[in-house]
């Protein structure tokens, strides 16, 4: 059986912006958000009118990964040892 997944870094990484309010501040951080990146968490604080919001990012990129074996556990087992410190496999798809 051949198995074919994605996996993608977990790496996370943390942006600041403040503004008025929450929307706007909301905004300010999603706009420094760099290409390849994808905002996966915003906390906000509010002191003396001004909200603060911290994010956290993550890449998007995806890595293809395969794998085989005799059976569906076999080759899912050998696609897992092949996702290194640091990625989560994100899908599994059975393609032979």
């Amino acid at each position: 059986m051949h198995l074919t997944g994605a996996i993608r870094p977990t790496a996370t990484n943390e942006l600041v912006a403040a503004d008025h309010d929450r929307g706007s501040a909301y905004a300010a951080v999603a706009a420094l958000v760099p290409d390849g990146f994808e905002l996966v968490r915003a906390h906000f604080a509010m002191k003396d009118g001004t909200t603060t919001a911290t994010a956290e990012i993550r890449a998007v990129r995806t890595e293809p990964i395969t794998a085989e074996g005799a059976d569906y556990t076999a080759a899912n087992t050998a696609l897992q040892a092949q996702v290194p410190d640091g990625y989560v496999l994100l899908h599994r798809t059975i393609t032979g």
